[in-house]
């Protein structure tokens, strides 16, 4: 599942439609878009988008203060910015077409995803319960945040509705870097802990943002590139070991990682 490095890479390839002039909407897989056609062009029709934002894992593209195309991506998801002369890329759902004849395209390969507007942005946020976007927080507030949170360190930081942005992958090497056991209890963390958490939710989404949210090119000292069980720790003499979290799989090295 795309999570905030992905959405942080599809966000700077909407840059680049940033101020256009929209001149229609093109759908290619109903089951994709929240809203019609028609209805999708008479939003969008001669209106730019003014501003691209993140919030965790899903993508505005809003045309006014309120008003934007939320972007969620699935497992496959991705956009492509190109010229009138360049193919739509394999498995484009949509299409925004602009005056300037270069279209935005939205793929997922898989039947993930969604594409639909809203009327009301922050409405649409307090609906889906996204809490703030893990890398807009300060070190006050994302303590703050975890410490109020009475469940195991992934599940917490995995949370949407109290940081957005983290997912499964990423969760996993925030808390290898913290040297923290992913099922340790929040309650039973220290403020150091805390502080490591914070700082290093900001380094490793950061260092993958820079590497293009593709982690095998992560430094060796990162988890990732090595997350697969019974691999060599990066760090220490340790084997990494898979273990089940909520239902889904979580990686670890259970020698530097201590519960």
């Amino acid at each position: 599942m795309p999570e905030l490095p992905d959405v942080e890479i599809y966000r700077r390839e909407a840059e680049k439609a940033k101020n256009s002039g929209i001149e229609s909407f093109e759908i290619e897989d109903k089951k994709f878009i929240g809203i019609s056609e028609s209805e999708f062009n008479k939003k969008l029709k001669d209106e730019r988008f003014k501003e691209t934002t993140r919030r965790g894992k899903y993508l505005f593209l809003s045309i006014g203060k309120e008003k934007a195309v939320v972007m969620h991506f699935g497992m496959t998801g991705d956009l492509k910015y190109l010229k009138e002369s360049e193919d739509a890329p394999d498995y484009t759902k949509c299409s925004f077409v602009f005056k300037n004849k270069h279209k935005l395209h939205y793929i997922s390969k898989r039947k993930l995803g969604h594409v639909e507007f809203t009327d009301n942005l922050e409405d649409f946020i307090e609906e889906k319960e996204l809490g703030p976007d893990a890398l807009e927080t300060n070190e006050k507030e994302f303590v703050s945040l975890l410490k109020d949170k009475k469940s195991m360190a992934k599940t917490a930081l995995t949370d949407q509705s109290l940081i957005s942005g983290i997912g499964n992958v990423y969760a996993d090497e925030i808390l290898f870097q913290s040297k923290i056991h992913p099922k340790q209890k929040t309650t039973d963390l220290s403020d150091a802990d805390f502080k490591s958490l914070y700082k290093n939710t900001r380094k490793v989404l950061e260092k993958a943002i820079e590497k293009e949210a593709d982690p095998s090119k992560l430094p060796k000292s990162y988890l990732l590139p090595n997350r697969e069980e019974g691999n060599d720790c990066p760090r220490c003499d340790g084997k990494i070991k898979k273990i089940k979290i909520s239902g889904r799989s979580g990686y670890y090295c259970p020698t530097c990682q201590k519960k």
